[in-house]
Parts: C-alpha cells; sequence; structure tokens
C-alpha cells in the first residue's frame, strides 16, 4: 500500500512541488513523506480485529448500547454501493468505540477512524494502527509535504471504497453542545472524491450520546479554569478503571445521508465545471445541523434543564414535574426525538435519572423533611450544564423568541410594529449567538420564528397587539426557557464586551490573557449575585465571544470610535441580559403559585 501511493504519478508531482517550494531536496522531501505515511497508516489485520472488537466491548462497558435497527439496515445497503463517511459528534473517548460496537453486529467493515496523535501511546498505537485508526497531527497547516501526504492517502482509502470515520469537531465538545465543524479534513476527502468521481460516497451525520459520562467532571473542571491531564499510559489506566461503573445507555442514531456527488453538483458554474472547495462549508454545517437533529433527548438532560437556573433553590419532586410538564408538551408538539417515553409519575424513568445523577453526585438531595428536595450544588453546575446542553438547539428559537418579543413590546407601537421588531430583535439574537448554535438561512430562521410565535401566543395574528396583551401572554404562559437556554451565553458575552470596552483601544487584544481576566471577573461577579449563571464562567464561552468581537470588527486596535461601538454592544447585551431576568422572574412566579397551592411543610 505504502509504495503504491509514493510512487503514484500524481503523489510524486505534489513532492515536487513541495521540493521546489521549500527549497528541501526531493530525496530528503520523498523520505519525509515516507516517514509520514507510515506514522499515520492503518494496516489491519483480521486477528487484531477480533481482538479489538473484544477490547471495544470491554473498555465501554459501563454502557448498554441503544441503536435503531432500522438505520443500520439502511446505512448497510447503501454501503454496498457507496463509501460510508462517517461524521459523529465528539463527547467522549469512548465514541469511536461506541460506533464500532455498534456497526458490527450487522456487517459493516470496519471504519478507517481518523484520531489525534496525542493518543498514540504505547501499546494503544500500534494496536490501533492494526484496527483502522489513522493517528494524525494536530497542527499541521504549515507542514506541505504532511499534508500532501495526508492527502493521498485519504485519496487512495476512497479510491479503495473504504469507509472512514472523523469526528467533525476537532475535539471533545467542552460544553455538551455541538461545537463549530472544522473543515480541513473534509476538504481533503472532497478532493479525493473529485479525482475519483465514479466511486460514490455518501457523508452520514452520526449522533452519540449517554446518559452520563465519566469524563463530564473533569472536562467541567477544565472549562472552569483548569488543567486538562495529558494522555499518558497512567491517564489511560484511570480511565479504563473508572469505567466499571455502570451508567446507563449509550445512544447511537444516524441522520440522513449526504451524497457528495450532490453536494458538488450544486457548486456548479454557469459552465457546468464544479468548484468542490465551495461544497466544504456547506455539507460541514449541514452534517451539524442532521446531527443536532437527530440527537435524542434523554432523562438525565431533562432533569439537569429542571433543576438549573433556579436561584439555588432546592426542588421536590412535584415542582420538577411542575416545570418539565410543559416542556414535555412542547417537545411533543415539535415532535423532537426523545431516548424514552419520559413518565413523570415516581417510579418512572425521570426518578431513575435523578437517582443516577445522585449517585454521581452532580445532584445532591435532602430527605430530612417532610418530602425529599433535589439541587445542583455550585461545584457541579458546570457539569450539569454540559447534559442540559446536549438538548439546548431543540430550544433556542423559543429562547430568541421570548427575548424578542419582550424587546419588541418595551418599544411598543401597534400590531405590526410590535411584529416587525420581534422579528428584527430574533435576527439581531441569531447573530450574537452564530458563534455558539447552528442557524438556518434568514428564510428558514423566519419560519422557524413564526412557528415558534405561533406555539406560544396561539392566534396572535387574530389579536389586536399591544403591549398589555403581550405582557398578559407572558404571565399567562406555561413555558419559560431562555433563562435556562441562552442566558449563559449572554452573560457570558456581556462580561467579555464590557472588559473589551473597558480596556484602550490603541491596545492590542491579548486574548488568553483576556480570556483568564474574564474568569477571574466572572467569579466575582457569581459570588455577588451579579451573574446568575456559574456556567457562564466558561473559557469556551469567553473564546467564542472573541470570535463574535472579531466578527463585528471590534478586536482589532482603533480609536475612540472603537471604545464607543464596543461599548454599544456590550450594552445591547446588558439589556437582553435583563429581558431574560424578566423571564427569570415569571418562571419563578409560576414556581411560587405553585407551591401556594401544593404546601406539604406546613402540614
Amino acid at each position: 500500500m505504502s509504495d503504491k501511493i509514493l510512487n503514484s504519478h500524481d503523489f510524486q508531482e505534489a513532492l515536487r512541488k513541495c521540493s521546489e517550494e521549500t527549497g528541501i531536496p526531493f530525496d530528503k522531501v520523498e523520505k519525509e513523506a515516507a516517514a509520514d505515511l507510515k506514522e499515520m497508516a492503518a494496516r489491519p489485520g483480521r486477528y487484531s480485529v477480533a481482538g479489538w472488537e473484544a477490547f471495544s466491548k470491554w473498555l465501554a462497558r459501563a454502557y448498554k448500547l441503544d441503536v435503531n435497527d432500522r438505520e443500520l439496515v439502511e446505512l448497510r445497503k447503501l454501503n454496498k454501493d457507496s463509501s460510508l463517511v462517517f461524521l459523529p459528534n465528539h463527547r467522549s473517548y469512548l465514541d469511536p468505540l461506541v460506533l464500532r460496537s455498534a456497526m458490527q453486529p450487522y456487517g459493516f467493515p470496519p471504519n478507517h477512524v481518523l484520531g489525534g496523535v496525542n493518543l498514540a501511546i504505547w501499546p494503544l498505537a500500534d494496536f490501533g494502527q492494526k484496527n483502522g485508526i489513522v493517528f494524525i497531527r494536530r497542527e499541521f497547516k504549515d507542514d506541505h509535504v504532511y499534508r500532501a501526504t495526508l492527502r493521498a492517502y485519504l485519496s487512495y482509502l476512497i479510491a479503495q471504497r473504504s469507509n472512514l470515520e472523523w469526528y467533525i469537531e476537532g475535539g471533545r465538545t467542552r460544553t455538551g453542545k455541538l461545537r463549530p465543524p472544522r473543515f480541513g479534513i473534509l476538504s481533503y476527502v472532497i478532493d479525493a472524491y473529485t479525482e475519483h468521481p465514479d466511486n460514490d460516497v455518501h457523508i452520514v451525520p452520526t449522533s452519540i450520546i449517554y446518559d452520563q459520562q465519566h469524563e463530564v467532571s473533569a472536562i467541567s473542571a477544565e472549562e472552569a479554569g483548569g488543567v486538562k491531564s495529558p494522555e499518558s499510559l497512567k491517564w489511560f489506566y484511570d480511565f479504563s478503571k473508572s469505567q466499571s461503573r455502570r451508567l446507563g445507555r449509550a445512544h447511537v442514531r444516524f441522520g440522513e445521508p449526504l451524497s457528495l456527488k450532490e453536494a458538488v453538483k450544486l457548486t456548479e458554474d454557469e459552465n457546468g465545471k464544479p468548484r468542490p472547495r465551495l461544497a466544504v462549508p456547506k455539507v460541514a454545517f449541514e452534517v451539524a445541523n442532521r446531527i443536532n437533529a437527530v440527537t435524542p433527548i434523554t432523562p438525565v438532560a431533562l432533569v439537569t434543564f429542571a433543576l438549573l437556573d433556579n436561584e439555588d433553590r432546592a426542588l421536590t419532586v412535584g415542582e420538577g414535574r411542575d416545570i418539565l410538564g410543559p416542556i414535555l408538551g412542547y417537545i411533543e408538539k415539535r415532535h423532537l426525538p426523545m431516548t424514552d417515553n419520559v413518565d413523570l409519575n415516581d417510579q418512572g424513568d425521570m426518578r431513575k435519572a435523578v437517582e443516577r445523577l445522585v449517585s454521581e453526585n452532580v445532584v445532591e438531595v435532602y430527605d430530612g423533611g417532610v418530602e425529599p428536595v433535589f439541587r445542583i450544588p455550585r461545584d457541579r453546575q458546570h457539569e450539569a450544564a454540559f447534559y442540559r446542553n446536549t438538548v439546548v438547539h431543540f430550544f433556542v428559537n423559543r429562547a430568541i423568541v421570548e427575548v424578542a418579543v419582550l424587546k419588541a413590546m418595551d418599544d411598543g407601537g401597534d400590531s405590526e410594529a410590535i411584529t416587525e421588531n420581534t422579528w428584527q430583535y430574533a435576527k439581531r439574537l441569531k447573530d450574537l449567538l452564530k458563534f455558539e448554535f447552528f442557524f438556518p438561512s434568514t428564510k428558514d430562521f423566519a419560519t422557524n420564528v413564526k412557528d415558534e410565535v405561533d406555539l406560544a401566543f396561539p392566534g396572535w395574528e387574530d389579536k389586536d397587539l399591544s403591549a398589555a396583551t403581550v405582557e398578559k401572554s407572558f404571565k399567562d404562559a406555561k413555558l419559560h426557557v431562555a433563562h435556562r437556554v441562552i442566558a449563559p451565553f449572554l452573560e457570558a458575552y456581556t462580561v467579555l464586551f464590557k472588559q473589551l470596552a473597558a480596556a484602550d483601544p490603541a491596545m492590542v487584544v491579548e486574548q488568553d490573557a483576556l480570556v483568564t481576566k474574564c474568569m477571574d471577573i466572572g467569579q466575582q461577579l457569581w459570588l455577588q449575585h451579579l451573574l446568575h449563571n456559574p456556567e457562564s464562567i466558561s473559557k469556551d464561552l469567553f473564546k467564542n465571544g472573541l470570535q463574535l468581537a472579531d466578527n463585528l470588527g471590534l478586536l482589532e486596535p482603533g480609536d475612540a470610535e472603537l471604545k464607543e461601538k464596543r461599548a454599544a454592544v456590550a450594552k445591547e447585551l446588558q439589556g437582553y441580559v435583563d429581558k431574560v431576568s424578566v423571564i427569570r422572574h415569571l418562571a419563578r412566579e409560576r414556581s411560587r403559585e405553585f407551591l401556594a397551592t401544593h404546601e406539604t411543610y406546613g402540614a
């Protein structure tokens, strides 16, 4: 295999070009390419594959598999005539093992899995390569020889009709929600497809989600400012040992496959010539949307959804039911995917989810009174938010509508003005949150907003809207989600932009230092009860806020006008945070009404 790749005409030409661009003699470039290929290439073997499958099941022993048989049967049929490229989300080091275990009973050949070379630790490196693992470097954009070698290897695999797998986020999610996709490997695969257009290739969006994860506590600690432990033999021993505790199920779902042939065809110019690089971002974001669409809502996600952002109050089981009842009604109306038909009675799946969270100390229970009450401790709120964030994408449009309607209500005016202003605020919130969530085109987003308004305020088009009628509708509503869905992101961005506004506009922004400063200030604001969400104190959120600032043209040095623009965005964000506080207050009032009619502690 190596000789075939190294001696191919196209690769030889690519290496000659590398030699010319770098000034390195061709024989040295060729030798470097051979070493790179040896480092990355998988070397599957029949006996080692059987051993790997047993190893996979042992390492992922904390979970029972939950798969959709119909999806896998249909994919196996598709695989007879087409190569498949599986692009899963990335939540755990176990993801490739879980996916392998899910596919193996259906007769799929092992995927060639592209993974980070940081995991090529002894003795897993050799074992992994013999089982289709392709270890690639994290950073290689300036290494022309390595790039050419990886491109040639992927082209070879596509030509051989091999199935591929890699994790499009480029790393495990730190917050629980899907991260923005990385384009690099996808661009190489699309290039490889254009070299072999007769070999049809389908991209398979893949969702892997766990009831709970052993890794989440470490991930959450890193996100709150901790240091990531390097991968090593000791790390692997500790990781494998932790999997002895059962944590429920691992759920694997597959979105509708995308044909690369069709995706590339859509990029043809007026002369019918394809422009495959234009397909890369479109395919990547479509994959992300399809992953989100099939990610099932778990009982643990719902429990953490209810227990977070309650002003640090403990809830009774009854209060939890009261919060989740309208949410489940919303899920049913929108036909959202779930892992179970959730039952809100004491012996149902929700109760089991609470018990698992209590056993892992994510939720604490006090049962010394009349009835048990549950809360999430301060030091586990990042961890709980990880589980909640696995499903927030389903509620983000509803959250945006809630805030947009309140802002439009403040502006006043007649029905037409309130409707138009609601749309303008919704568009603005979509733009501010575009580095956190995947949004559709403006046209499709407009449809989504209208659908959400229809659900939140039935018959609104036939009513004479005013500030008073909108306020009454809000107070009468049983479902309020903005404080549970978008508040952490808006609060984090507000902290960041206030620091940008306070900085000297002529100075270069030291991004790492600013993130560290925002972490410290966020902690202070939380201790002062000026920040509602401790999960807002997040390196990932502050870094995304910096991306937003850059996108708005507010990161590069400037003059006094730049300072004013930064301050204006900070003020705008604070305005949205204030509206979320109104929604939080309405939810709190509803909770008080529930307690008043279900009082037990005075019995």
